[in-house]
């Protein structure tokens, strides 16, 4: 029973703890963690351990000829398929190549967006632009808008079209909200 105790308290504390710091983790910890537990316990009990994933293949018995020069081949090669990507509507406001950065930083700041920020994504794949808006009037509730694009320009053009369409939304609620306020009676004491 406390085997059982002990194994179930080891797994709801270090898997929460391996889910919730993972990306801080070497790239090799799984490796090495194989090498030094995994592959002792299963030659110890006799299972056969699968290869480990990351090593090469064994060198062929023959070598492998060169291949023929590029004019010899008779059959082109084939084109790589092409990736299909979402395409987001242009921002309503106009191109986001008529404005420069400050400009779309400016534009964010007479919104009311603070914490403005524009960073490269991990693999160098785009840019994410950032910021954040107040809901309420003293600040304490804020919303967070998140915009990527190719370049910090695209980025941050989407993400001035996403503050404005935000600001337009609940500014159409608002006063919905006051016509409807209008309409109604007074509450009865």
């Amino acid at each position: 029973m406390r085997v059982r105790t002990l194994l179930l308290g080891a797994c709801m504390v270090v898997v929460p703890l391996l889910a919730m710091f993972s990306h801080h983790l070497p790239p090799n910890l799984a490796a090495k963690a194989r090498q030094a537990l995994w592959d002792p316990l299963a030659a110890r009990a006799g299972w056969q351990t699968a290869p480990a994933p990351h090593t090469s293949p064994t060198a062929p018995a023959e070598p492998v000829a060169a291949p023929p020069p590029v004019a010899a081949r008779a059959v082109p090669e084939p084109t790589p398929p092409r990736t299909v990507q979402a395409v987001m509507p242009a921002p309503a406001f106009a191109a986001a190549d008529t404005f420069d950065r400050r400009g779309l930083e400016g534009r964010l700041v007479q919104l009311g967006a603070t914490s403005i920020s524009c960073q490269p994504l991990p693999g160098g794949s785009g840019t994410v632009a950032s910021c954040r808006l107040a809901v309420d009037p003293a600040g304490e509730l804020q919303r967070v808008f998140q915009s990527a694009g190719p370049d910090a320009t695209a980025a941050l053009g989407r993400l001035v079209a996403e503050v404005e369409a935000w600001k337009l939304r609940t500014a159409s609620r608002a006063s919905a909200a006051a016509t409807a306020r209008k309409l109604l009676p007074p509450p009865s004491r």
